[in-house]
């Protein structure tokens, strides 16, 4: 048998289209068939091959069948052999294959599974790109990088051709990468948005906290967010980021890295401690340095600006060397620092310490008027006088307004002062206004003002409305008499009966006010006893006339107007009475006392006569008892023959005794009767006791000197018959028991009142009458309003 072909037949899978052939035998008839192994292929002669496939490759065998005998033959095998490219695998354990970078030890192997002709050559491709260093069927990526990354394929080569692997991604996984700005600046009060920057395979999880300060709650994510961000908040902030490597057939690796970024907030500088007031005196220096007042900001470099009335300067310090009232106002000291925030325009920050500069000086009076007028004014009586006194001063004065040393009215922190009122005749003199804030370094500044009244004549309160002198036959007398008027007055003395005295007289100014009148009389005889009349005149109002009685010396006559005060305790009360004519010599005042029930007299005490109202405390009593007082009148000159005067009054509380009431009023009542009956026998025989005396003496001056010496011896044997009690302790103004005998060869005038800072002339502003003291005259009803006053001789 025989092949058409010989063996081996080599064919290429995919280029050669099909391989035929024949076998042929002797024989007739033949069948034949194809075998390859156990596989019949063909059941004719002819092989055929079609798709060329590497399967096909191998031993064939044509056999062939005499169908007539059953004999059979076989031709020589057939070989056919079938070319191809090769198969090629990448090996990887996993796929994607992952490594990270820096990994050791990683290859890829190109795995050749099948090819015919055997592989010449191998290559390599990264995404595409041929590796010119790869030549073999291993790769190697050790070390791992960054750039190792890629799809890589293998490509196996032989004679029929080249075939390449699939494909295999290579993931490189890296720890993570961060990257955050290395500081941002930031003005207080905005918003810190920073974005932390990860390069890291697998993605990171990322976190920011704050260095050093637990009280900082983290915040999670790429971007740290802080809204409204205060001084407080500056400082480190960290990101960290955070992921596992997780290599192909290796343990799970945790990456971490963090980066720091400092946070500067910046601020302007503020004030603190602004004193509300700066008070400086004027002419001093003023130096205030805003430094000590200024919280410095962030940055801490501080530029500082003064402004203030007409006034500017840079710098720290305020510095006046000598300041003026009028740079008294608000002085502005602005700091300031530049702020530079991360990727903004520069900003200014600043702040304002307002300091109120009070420049004090010492007061001046601008005007001091009466009446809108100044230096000299002249008004009528009853005329309105406003006084005005306005002043300059920081801070406001104490005013006072004075006539004289008369204090009118004293306002504190004040700069305008008036005082009204209705002129009257002694308002005259001179007005001081007195200005002081306590910034005067020598005397309080004052200006003065001179009031004129004009006013009709009148009687100088000092004088006594009786107008009665005492005297005696042969002597002497000047009589006195001080009028009130302006302009001043003229003078005449006249009487209506004979008289061989000179009634010329004459007047002595005493002040701008006060006039007096002057008669001097010698030798008085009986017929010089009696009245005189004394005509005043100014032109004002008409004349105006007094009586002076001339009378001759006497016992004094008996007070008046005794009473209680209605003020009592249960152990005191007060007693007031009127002195009367003191008869030509001094006298005192004896205050007797007994309880209602009894019939002994005791002295309380004996008082000097003051001139006025007499106001005395009698303390020690009981409580609850009735008391009679009564009250005598007695000088030098002779024994009393003036007649008692009396009060009854209880003290308040509840009587300590009250025994035996009923006998010891009938007591009183009758002890009261027979007292009845002999103070009118006493007053008979004092009126008879006068009339003789008079006439006594006219012709009998040595015996009237013999009665005056012996009327101290009279007195107290007088008193030996009253008595004293345990009341000598007294409240009240003493006395000497003993009654102590005044000169009495001295001559007796009324009182002169002179008024202060008034002058005799219009010439002058100054007063030249100064340091006498008017007192003003005392009513029943100014006492009995205030008890405690004149409680005690004067």
């Amino acid at each position: 048998m025989t092949l058409d072909k010989s063996s081996p037949q080599i064919v290429t899978e995919a280029v050669t289209p099909s391989l035929t052939v024949d076998c042929s035998a002797t024989c007739k008839p033949c069948s034949y068939t194809w075998t390859k192994g156990a596989l019949t292929v063909a059941s004719s002669r002819t092989l055929s091959l079609t798709s060329i496939t590497r399967n096909q490759t191998g031993d064939y065998i044509c056999t062939a069948v005499n169908t007539a005998t059953g004999v059979t033959s076989s031709a020589p095998t057939l070989t056919v052999t079938v070319y191809y490219a090769p198969d090629v695998n990448l090996e990887a354990r996993c796929r994607p294959y992952r490594v990270y970078v820096g990994q050791q030890n990683v290859q890829l192997t190109c795995q050749v599974t099948a090819a015919n002709p055997t592989v010449t050559s191998y290559s390599w491709t990264r995404d595409g790109s041929s590796i010119p260093s790869a030549t073999s069927s291993m790769y190697s990526l050790s070390p791992v990088t960054r750039g190792s990354a890629g799809n890589y394929t293998c490509a196996a080569r032989n004679s029929v051709g080249t075939s390449s692997s699939p494909g295999i991604g290579v993931d490189v996984q890296y720890p993570p990468n961060v990257s955050v700005p290395s500081s941002q600046t930031l003005i207080e009060t905005q918003t810190l948005t920073v974005t932390c920057s990860v390069d890291s395979k697998p993605a990171a999880a990322v976190r920011w906290t704050q260095k050093d300060d637990s009280s900082f709650t983290p915040q999670t994510g790429s971007t740290l967010t802080i809204s409204n961000i205060q001084r407080s908040q500056a400082g480190t902030y960290v990101c960290t980021a955070t992921n596992t490597l997780s290599p192909c057939g290796g343990t799970a690796l945790p990456r971490s890295e963090s980066r720091e970024m400092t946070v500067d907030v910046q601020y302007g500088p503020s004030m603190s401690g602004v004193p509300s007031t700066s008070p400086v005196t004027e002419t001093t220096a003023l130096h205030i340095n805003c430094n000590s007042y200024t919280v410095h900001g962030n940055p801490t470099i501080t530029n500082y600006r003064w402004t203030g009335p007409g006034y500017s300067s840079s710098g720290p310090v305020l510095n006046i060397t000598s300041i003026i009232r009028t740079a008294s106002g608000v002085y502005n000291c602005t700091a300031s620092n530049t702020l530079t925030p991360t990727g903004g325009q520069p900003q200014t920050g600043s702040a304002i310490g307002q300091f109120n500069v009070d420049v004090q000086y010492p007061p001046i009076i601008n005007t001091f008027t009466i009446n809108s007028r100044s230096n000299k004014v002249t008004v009528e009586e009853t005329a309105s006088v406003n006084l005005g006194c306005r002043v300059d001063s920081n801070p406001a004065s104490t005013i006072k307004l004075m006539n004289g040393s008369s204090e009118l009215k004293t306002i504190d922190k004040a700069l305008v002062v008036y005082h009204n009122w209705t002129a009257d005749c002694r308002d005259r003199g001179n007005y001081t206004c007195t200005a002081d804030n306590k910034l005067m370094t020598g005397e309080m500044v004052t200006r003065k003002v001179e009031l004129i009244v004009r006013c009709s004549p009148r009687l100088d309160e000092s004088v006594s409305k009786e107008l009665k002198y005492a005297s005696k036959l042969g002597d002497n007398l000047n009589v006195t008499v001080s009028v009130l008027a302006y302009p001043p007055p003229i003078f005449t003395w006249s009487r209506t009966t004979s008289t061989s005295q000179d009634l010329t007289g004459s007047s002595i100014p005493v002040s701008a006010i006060s006039v007096t009148a002057r008669l001097h009389l010698t030798n008085l005889q009986q017929q010089d006893f009696g009245d005189y009349s004394l005509t005043v005149d100014n032109g004002i109002d008409g004349s105006v006339s007094y009586t002076i009685n001339i009378v001759y010396e006497d016992s004094p006559e008996t007070p008046t107007r005794f009473r209680t005060s209605g003020n009592a305790t249960a152990s005191s009360l007060w007693l007031s009475w009127q002195p009367e004519f003191n008869g030509g010599h001094p006298q005192t005042f004896v205050v007797e006392y007994r309880q209602y029930c009894s019939t002994t007299w005791s002295v309380y005490n004996i008082y000097d006569d003051t001139g006025k109202m007499m106001v005395v405390e009698v303390s020690g009593l009981t409580p609850g008892t009735t008391y009679i007082f009564r009250l005598n009148a007695r000088n030098d000159y002779e024994p009393s023959h003036r007649a008692y005067v009396y009060v009854e009054t209880k003290t308040d509380g509840v009587p300590t005794d009250t025994k035996n009431l009923e006998a010891v009023t009938s007591g009183i009542l009758a002890g009261t009767a027979i007292g009845t009956l002999l103070l009118t026998l006493l007053i008979e025989g004092i009126v008879l006791m006068l009339l003789y005396r008079k006439g006594f003496r006219i012709g009998n001056s040595q015996r009237e000197t013999a009665s005056r010496e012996s009327s101290r011896s009279h007195e107290i044997a007088e008193m030996d018959n009253i008595g004293y009690s345990s009341l000598d302790h007294v409240n009240g103004p003493q006395q000497d028991s003993s009654l102590k005998k005044e000169e009495s060869d001295k001559p007796h005038y009324s009182q002169l009142k002179i008024y202060e800072n008034t002058k005799a002339g219009d010439e002058g502003e100054t007063s030249t009458y100064e340091g006498m003291t008017e007192t003003p005259p005392v009513t029943y009803e100014a006492i009995r309003a205030s008890p405690y006053q004149n409680s005690s001789a004067q």
